[in-house]
């Protein structure tokens, strides 16, 4: 009888081609492998092959898989290959069979599904009947692989080789750009690789889907921990996720009946009937999945306290509408049972290949992200709001229960968990809790790591009251002696706080712990030693009872977050600054600005700002727009949360406020300097001033509580100069004397701008202008500005310089060229006024450059007088006083194309930069050398 693999073996020279031999594999288990590998031969196809009887059953697809149902896919039989080619991945050598080059282009199980009856956990029944589908010629498959999910047909023609792959119609339909996928799910190579697959380390076929140790369906399994590491770096044997806000929950589905069980083994399955349904629709398999759950926010982000307050939910007419409010997405990590089998012994990199393979995502159901560069998806996560990102190492198995260094946890705010042992009284109106007691468990004892008071907000404290009700005790529950200064009430362990803090101190107590939460999903008995950061620089008995040294090394630059100390004007060491807010500081922030009452006493890490008229109306009700009034409170919630943007574009830099206290219809005041007593927390530089022969006192916005105390002072703009009160290695001048006299501040690096500025700035009037007024912002003038700055950015391009473009918030915009701080403020301005004027003669109906206004009238005017030492312009985000609120806001020169003129307003531009982040910081980190580009240092003559 002739052997299946026959005519393959007849078509091939083994000692020439790296194919794998003629061999039928046998007592294989577990589900169905299906492969499709992408093969540039004379003519380019995809064979789809299918494993059966210890075969692949092959076809030749020659324009590759489709999800549209309509595209009826020509697949020609083709002989069967043994199993192992499934895994194979190479260059066949000319004048061989099929000579070219070969990626597995994607791979998984299959199942039939006829009637939607799957046969994953059934091995011998599945292949019976696949032989019987062939046999009658159509065979309906359900796929789930890395591309290609979801129920397919292949059909017989009236030719017996030839069959047409068709997808039936199912929630996987669609996706036209799924060829463009190119690259394979095993090697990441594509097919015009040559070179590297010549080399390519190859996978074994049977690991391609999964593979475990045979077990019952587990009814309860605890999650694998995370240590906590330091700083993250890439490294060969590591793979990054990011780190969520959410519910660490086991799902386990079996049969369409679904169970979430939380850490702490609590049943969450009725309160998240939205997950639960969506898992029920894993297409028949038993599964067990590692994830988190995470609430979204009115704004799409994961929010932690929506989350909260879901879970507290009892009846089901409040689940109901939670479900329609804050939908929840289970956002899955880790495949730990399929089919019948355990896979908690596999390496982690093929438990996530599987996972890939295996779920079937839906709007409830995601899979998390996976990246080899931990620094680029850190600085993701961080401009996403995230809580940082965990490090994986790929051969490490799933320990249930157990915190192991194989896997390390890196937040981009420097917090943890710990239990609390009582509570201290407090003075005023927080006479009833002053400060939260802290410890964690070592070695079957409570230690405590000191106390925290800041975060506490009054809602907070009730909670907390609420919770405590019950759980006070005589004697306190820590092994070490605890400094007391406030009649203290002792708790049993059982409540959880989450707590960000600076640092750990020489004796092992935490610096600067600001509440941030109390996590509920997390089990006390679980806050140990080994769940904290690092203790830093603490003593030898301090480290016991902190986390061991990060295995992947701190060799990293600081990143968000981090800490610098700057000297400020006034002489002494100015406060640590952070660049970059803490997503802590920024919901603590938001948590008390929530509070009803007019006047609050925010409370920003250490600092305390006194909040007054929060409910003044800034900017009135636009009836047209349906837009609501917008008050202080608005304005000091919008600051906080575009912190993390603002921030590092207000840093060093000297401001002048426009202040609005009584709002955009009361007086205005243009203030440079200021000379009123300051909170500890504003940093100041001294200016000398050539005109008045004086030194004054600039702001500079270097932190979130200056940001927030600007507001609380009707700072309603906020304008900066064009370079920066601080030295660095691309600025000549490394001079910081800016108040000696007129020449130390020429040759002082605030002489020296970041860069080139362009103002472009519309005279097309809409109609409704006053007699002698500015125009107003309108559509034309907003298109025209537009156009222009379309011009300029072509013109720079034959430069060899790129730019950056914002909207200024009002009728115009903004064009930036990054440069090296190696050209005066006099030197720019000649350059710009010279690529202005070049500009103007290419286009004279639509540019001026002409100061007299009458002669700019449906013009678009480009002013170049903005590169002068002093001058200012409103910084990216910032508010501008005008109707509407609406925000001078970065873009792409994409965006800009389709921009609008109030896309960008208080109330849509937090939530945009949430999802996007800001357009600029790339753009500003590569900044050009003037003085390569023109050969030596302009000046006016070059």
């Amino acid at each position: 009888m002739k052997r299946p693999l026959d005519p393959y073996a007849a078509k091939r020279s083994f000692t020439r081609t790296p194919e794998p031999a003629a061999e039928v594999v046998s007592a294989r288990r577990g589900p169905l492998l299906f492969v499709v590998q992408k093969h540039a031969a004379r003519r380019l196809h995809y064979d789809f092959r299918l494993e059966l009887d210890g075969v692949l059953k092959s076809w030749a697809v020659p324009k590759g898989p489709s999800l549209t149902p309509g595209d009826k896919r020509m697949a020609v039989e083709v002989e069967p290959h043994p199993f192992d080619y499934a895994s194979f991945e190479g260059v066949i050598p000319s004048k061989q069979y099929g000579a070219g080059n070969v990626i597995v282009w994607d791979c998984g199980v299959y199942s039939p599904d006829e009637e939607q009856r799957y046969s994953f956990a059934d091995r011998a029944e599945a292949q019976s009947r696949v032989r019987q589908a062939l046999e009658d010629g159509k065979l309906s498959l359900f796929l789930r692989g890395e591309k290609l999910k979801g129920s397919f047909a292949l059909v017989r023609t009236r030719e017996a080789k030839q069959w047409l792959l068709i997808k039936h119609r199912d929630r996987f339909v669609g996706g036209g750009e799924l060829l463009a996928r190119s690259r394979s799910v095993l090697s990441g190579a594509t097919v015009e690789d040559g070179a590297f697959l010549q080399s390519v380390e190859r996978t074994t076929a049977a690991s391609l889907i999964p593979v475990g140790t045979a077990e019952t369906f587990p009814g309860k399994l605890s999650p694998m921990l995370a240590e906590t590491g330091d700083t993250p770096r890439s490294g060969a044997d590591w793979l990054f996720e990011p780190k969520l806000d959410g519910y660490r929950v086991i799902a386990f589905v079996r049969d369409a009946q679904v169970r979430l069980q939380s850490r702490r083994g609590i049943d969450l399955t009725s309160v998240f009937p939205d997950i639960t349904a969506d898992l029920a629709q894993q297409a028949g398999s038993d599964l067990v999945l590692d994830g988190e759950i995470v609430a979204l926010g009115p704004d799409g982000r994961p929010c932690f306290n929506a989350l909260q307050n879901r879970a507290q939910l009892k009846t089901t007419a409040e689940i109901a509408n939670a479900v329609r409010e804050t939908p929840a997405v289970l956002v899955c990590f880790d495949l730990l049972h399929f089919a019948g089998m355990s896979l908690r012994g596999a390496a982690y990199v093929d438990r996530r290949r599987y996972l890939s393979q295996c779920l079937l995502p839906s709007a409830r159901v995601q899979l998390v992200h996976v990246s080899a560069e931990a620094q680029t998806l850190y600085a993701a996560a961080t401009a996403s709001g995230f809580e940082g990102i965990v490090a994986k190492r790929k051969n490490s198995i799933y320990s249930p229960g157990k915190r192991s260094s194989s896997w390390l946890k890196f937040k981009t705010t420097r917090t943890a968990e710990f239990v609390v042992g009582g509570y201290t009284q407090g003075k005023g109106e927080r006479e009833t809790l002053g400060a939260l007691l802290l410890g964690f468990w070592s070695e079957g004892k409570l230690r405590y790591a000191g106390h925290a008071g800041s975060g506490l907000t009054e809602p907070v404290i009730a909670d907390i009251g609420k919770r405590s009700a019950g759980l006070g005790r005589r004697s306190s529950p820590f092994a070490d002696k605890v400094p007391l200064h406030r009649p203290t009430r002792w708790l049993e362990p059982e409540l959880v706080a989450e707590v960000s803090f600076a640092d750990w101190t020489p004796d092992g107590m935490l610096r600067a712990p600001v509440f941030m939460r109390l996590r509920e999903d997390i089990s006390p008995q679980s806050v140990s030693a080994g769940s904290q950061h690092s203790a830093g620089s603490a003593t030898q008995e301090s480290r016991s009872r902190a986390p061991q040294h990060d295995p992947l090394e701190a060799t990293l630059p600081a990143a968000a977050g981090s800490m610098r100390r700057v000297r400020s004007a006034r002489g002494k060491a100015a406060p640590a600054k952070t660049v970059g807010t803490p997503a802590s500081e920024i919901e603590a922030v938001a948590s008390q600005l929530d509070n009803a009452s007019a006047k609050v006493d925010l409370r920003v890490g250490g600092a305390r700002i006194r909040l007054t008229n929060l409910d003044r109306p800034y900017w009135p009700a636009v009836p047209d727009t349906r837009q609501a009034a917008i008050t202080k409170r608005d304005l000091i919630r919008y600051l906080a949360r575009v912190s993390p943007y603002m921030l590092p574009h207000l840093t060093d830099r000297p401001l002048t406020m426009i202040r609005m206290p009584e709002g955009i219809h009361g007086e205005r005041f243009f203030q440079k300097h200021w000379e009123q007593a300051l909170p500890d927390f504003v940093q100041t530089v001294t200016v000398y001033s050539g005109h008045k022969e004086e030194k004054h006192r600039y702001l500079l916005a270097n932190n979130l509580p200056t940001l927030l105390w600007l507001g609380q002072n009707g700072t309603l703009e906020f304008h900066i100069w064009h370079s920066r009160a601080q030295p660095g290695p691309d600025c000549v001048s490394q001079s910081t004397d800016y108040a000696s006299s007129v020449s130390s501040l020429e040759e002082s690096v605030l002489n020296y701008p970041d860069y080139l500025v362009f103002d472009i700035d519309p005279y097309i009037y809409s109609g409704k202008e006053a007699k002698g007024a500015e125009p107003e912002l309108n559509a034309r003038g907003f298109a025209v500005g537009r156009r222009v700055a379309f011009w300029l950015r072509a013109l720079l391009r034959e430069m060899s310089l790129d730019a950056l473009v914002k909207t200024s918030g009002k009728t115009g915009l903004h064009v930036f060229v990054p440069i090296e701080r190696s050209v005066t403020f006099d030197a720019a301005r000649h350059i710009c006024e010279t690529v202005g004027r070049h500009l103007m003669r290419a286009h004279p109906k639509d540019i001026t450059l002409e100061w007299a206004v009458e002669k700019r009238t449906d013009r678009i005017f480009i002013d170049y007088n903005m590169n002068v030492r002093g001058k200012t312009l409103n910084v990216a985000y910032s508010p501008r006083g005008q109707p509407g609120a609406p925000v001078s806001m970065p873009l792409t020169w994409e965006e800009l194309e389709a921009a609008g003129v109030m896309d960008f307003t208080i109330g849509t531009v937090p939530a945009r930069l949430e999802k996007t982040g800001d357009r600029w910081q790339d753009g500003l980190s590569g900044k050009y050398s003037l003085t390569r580009a023109f050969g030596r240092t302009p000046d006016r003559n070059t």
